[in-house]
């Protein structure tokens, strides 16, 4: 498991995240495919698989190879929070130097070095809590038996013991809430945003939807005079057939030269117009 990137001050590169865990890499290593990842995190994933977590390229443990040198150096530059800032201490170095400073930070946690207690205190309040340990061997100093006072002085101490264990659950509990709020906050913003771009699509949406509407009805009146114009033109075709059936016969008699020429008849006059009708409807 990597660094959080939350302890990290200013811009991180995205390459040097693991890409098993998403945080800064820990002991950072590469495959073949210049992959990054914390060793430990790798190392569980090829325990189970044989490629690489990012492409599924084959991969192996002895394929891997350390970080080129400029990407080391980027990654050991890289300012970070002390582990124990939540304690307090607001030290902020280089990741190189951060292990040195964290072994010897005055808030660093411990264990209490009396047998049988199991109590972890920063370094600083080491020694205060060494005097009041109840698990640390004293030696009693009354020797008049009538001024023995051992037990309400270990009473004391424990009342002491007990005012500082309540402020620290009062201290966790306050950054828990803090957290909390932070988290809280960031989700609404996030609903937020969520809600608006859902606005956004369904303005889109209705939009584009109108859009076709329109589009599907001019489409059917397209239709409907495209049908209504080839009725007209079957009507019109089988006008010009009936017309031509009624036409043969005058055009099979051949007139005298006594008649001369004979003018033109309604059957003719209506016949021309519905040539002209056809050939409009044709261009149609």
């Amino acid at each position: 498991m990597g660094y959080d990137v939350e302890r990290f001050v200013g811009y991180v590169n995205e390459g040097l995240l693991c890409s098993v865990c998403r945080c800064v890499c820990e002991d950072a290593v590469m495959s073949p495919c210049e992959h990054v990842f914390c060793r430990a995190c790798i190392s569980a994933w090829l325990s189970q698989h044989a490629t690489c977590p990012e492409d599924r390229t084959h991969l192996t443990h002895t394929q891997l190879r350390p970080l080129y040198r400029y990407m080391r150096n980027d990654l050991m530059r890289l300012q970070i929070r002390c582990v124990f800032h939540p304690h307090g201490c607001d030290v902020i170095s280089s990741l190189e130097s951060s292990g040195s400073h964290e072994a010897e930070c005055d808030y660093s946690l411990l264990t209490c070095s009396n047998v049988g207690c199991e109590v972890q205190v920063c370094r600083r309040r080491l020694e205060a809590h060494l005097s009041v340990c109840e698990f640390g061997s004293r030696v009693c100093l009354g020797a008049d038996k009538d001024a023995h006072t051992c037990i309400s002085d270990l009473r004391t101490e424990l009342q002491l013991l007990r005012a500082e264990c309540v402020c620290k659950v009062e201290e966790l509990r306050c950054e828990m809430e803090s957290r909390l709020d932070s988290q809280r906050r960031h989700m609404v913003q996030r609903e937020n945003l969520l809600k608006n771009e859902v606005e956004e699509l369904k303005a889109q949406l209705s939009c584009v939807m109108s859009d076709v509407c329109v589009l599907l009805a001019a489409e059917r009146s397209r239709r409907q005079e495209l049908e209504k114009a080839e009725l007209e033109k079957a009507e019109l075709l089988e006008l010009l057939k009936e017309g031509q059936r009624q036409a043969t016969p005058l055009h099979t008699a051949t007139p005298t030269p006594a008649e001369g020429p004979r003018k033109a008849g309604p059957r003719s006059l209506t016949l021309d117009c519905i040539k002209r009708k056809s050939k409009e409807v044709t261009v149609i």
